[in-house]
């Protein structure tokens, strides 16, 4: 009896599968009948992994993952695959960029000189993103004009605008320039300079090299729009261009200028110029100028000494030579001219014009010239006479022949390490004259 009863179980069970099994035939074929399809429900495919930024200061290409949890990075050959860093915990320079949430690679193992590769994937969705990192441009070319102290690119790409530049020694590169600046210069007004050529005159006093460069572009994500639909791609950026050395020149040595004190001069010649506004403006120079040309306020006038005069002296530009650097004169002021009585005296007899300087001495020299009649004086040729005693002078009539004009200065002092130098003085002149011989009386004749 046990047996029938599984087996009438069994039997239940069977048709009430065939009777299931039959109405869902049913429903198909009605379904089929009136069109109708059965949806399947779609697993939705999570997002790849999309290449977010590349700094080329630092080398880092940032990764957005998706909807991955990692992300792995290769080389062209997809070979041997390599995890990428969270950026959340590389690196404090990557923290510091603000990218939460991605991943980053160094990239800096990619050759700057061609064009490189990278292949990135997801441990999720493992579609294959290409990112190619470009060469840097090499082509172009800088080369220094020594003459107006600018710069000039040539063969550069299309587009750039900007570069950047460090000196040799130095790791920080400068902000972006435009390239336009590096042209503006050669101006005796630094107002009308730009502030790179500037910069480059202050490192022609010894010389310098820089490093010169075309700026790069980041890359990053760009998006664009069209007829309403917005699309967004990779936009791997540019590095900065190659590296090109230029040697800033110093500018020449200085001209060594001397003051004659003597002869008030000084020894110019045609190649110089000279500034008596601390470089404003410049004069060509002839040879030997005088102080009387280029430094008249030194001299005195009358019994008022003259004022301390600054003048600057350089070579100038000839061809495609610099001016050089500037030599900054100083010119002492003129003493005034000796008085006749405190400073000297003179006295005449019949065959005789004498002059006294009571006070003259090595330290305190005197100098005297006689200009006859006819003659005409210039202090920068004449011969002086030195006068270093008190002791009285005595000048013949041959020597100083009666009208003649006698200058009297004090001498000149030459610059030692222990005395400055003093120019010679202002002149004092005096004319000369003899004494009239008194007659003798003619004897009176006896008676």
């Amino acid at each position: 009896m046990k047996n029938l009863k599984r087996i009438q179980q069994m039997l239940l069970v069977l048709c009430l599968g065939l009777l299931i099994a039959m109405a869902g035939r049913s429903a198909r074929l009605a379904a089929a009948d009136t069109g109708a399809t059965e949806t399947p429900t779609e697993t939705p495919t999570p997002a790849p992994v999309q290449a977010q930024s590349i700094d080329y200061d630092d080398l880092w290409l940032y990764v957005d993952p998706g909807e991955n949890t990692m992300v792995y990075y290769s080389d062209k050959s997809k070979k041997v695959w390599f995890e990428a860093l969270s950026a959340e915990v590389s690196s404090d320079a990557v923290r510091a960029t603000g990218n939460e949430g991605l991943f980053c690679i160094d990239i800096s193992w990619i050759k700057a000189t061609s064009k490189g590769e990278i292949n990135l994937k997801g441990d999720v969705n493992e579609e294959i993103v290409k990112v190619e990192i470009p060469a840097r441009e090499s082509k172009y070319k800088v080369k220094f004009d020594k003459k107006n102290g600018t710069l000039t690119f040539t063969n550069k790409p299309n587009g750039v605008t900007h570069f950047e530049w460090r000196k040799a020694t130095s790791y920080n590169w400068s902000e972006p320039i435009p390239i336009e600046e590096a042209l503006k210069g050669g101006s005796e007004e630094e107002s009308e300079n730009s502030a790179f050529c500037n910069e480059l005159e202050k490192l022609r006093v010894s010389g310098a090299s820089i490093y010169v460069r075309i700026v790069g572009k980041d890359g990053e994500l760009t998006t664009t729009t069209t007829d309403g639909t917005s699309t967004t791609t990779f936009d791997a950026g540019q590095r900065p261009g190659k590296e090109i050395k230029i040697n800033i020149t110093k500018r020449a040595n200085a001209p060594k200028i001397k003051i004659n004190g003597a002869k008030l001069t000084v020894n110019t010649t045609t190649s110089m110029q000279y500034s008596t506004d601390k470089g404003t403006t410049w004069t060509d120079t002839g040879k030997a100028m005088s102080l009387t040309e280029i430094a008249p306020g030194a001299l005195a006038t009358g019994t008022t000494s003259g004022t301390v005069q600054t003048v600057w002296f350089r070579k100038k530009a000839k061809g495609n030579t610099p001016y050089s650097k500037p030599f900054v004169l100083t010119i002492p002021a003129q003493r005034p001219a000796p008085a006749l009585g405190p400073d000297f005296t003179v006295g005449s007899q019949v065959d005789k014009f004498c002059l006294t300087f009571p006070t003259a001495s090595k330290a305190n020299p005197y100098e005297y010239t006689v200009v006859k009649t006819g003659s005409i004086f210039n202090p920068a040729k004449t011969s002086w006479k030195s006068v270093i005693t008190g002791k009285p002078i005595s000048l013949s009539v041959k020597t100083a022949p009666p009208g003649s004009t006698i200058y009297v200065r004090r001498k000149e002092i030459k610059l030692t390490s222990k005395n400055p130098q003093e120019l010679a003085s202002a002149t004092t002149q005096v004319t000369v004259t003899f004494a009239v011989p008194t007659p003798i009386p003619t004897p009176t004749p006896k008676q």
